[in-house]
């Protein structure tokens, strides 16, 4: 057995299946359909057999902020990796003090906040039902 990812957009109410090439040329290329916006990702993580998926492993939901031009945006990508970088600063002491850092905790709930979504039930029940399509 192996595992699979199922890229999916929301759009509204739509739900949009990526597939992973034009999913991975996000990174490099234009996406003018949704320029400007933070776009609603699903990346759900399927458990295959005979190359069929049989059973959801995992569900990440990521934004996707683009920029004027439909590209990632550079500068809020830049802002993700600095505040994932501060979030795994925890145990990390600066000195040998008793002293409690809630720059890591702080990080984490603004990165969550601005790079993560919770879906609807209903939402994560269709998520979940298109990734098992055959």
């Amino acid at each position: 057995m192996s595992i699979g990812v199922r890229v999916m957009f929301l759009d509204g109410d739509r739900i949009i299946r990526v597939s992973q090439r034009r999913f991975d040329r996000v990174l490099n290329e234009a996406m003018p359909e949704y320029a400007g916006q933070r776009v609603r990702c699903a990346m759900v993580y399927v458990q295959l057999a005979d190359r069929k998926p049989v059973e959801v492993v995992r569900i990440d939901y990521r934004l996707l902020p683009l920029d004027p031009d439909g590209r990632l945006d550079a500068d809020l990508q830049s802002r993700k990796m600095m505040l994932a970088g501060e979030m795994f600063g925890r145990g990390i002491a600066g000195t040998s003090e008793r002293v409690v850092d809630f720059g890591p905790y702080l990080a984490e709930r603004q990165y969550h906040a601005e790079y993560n979504w919770k879906p609807t039930n209903n939402e994560e029940r269709v998520l979940v039902d298109l990734a098992l399509e055959h």
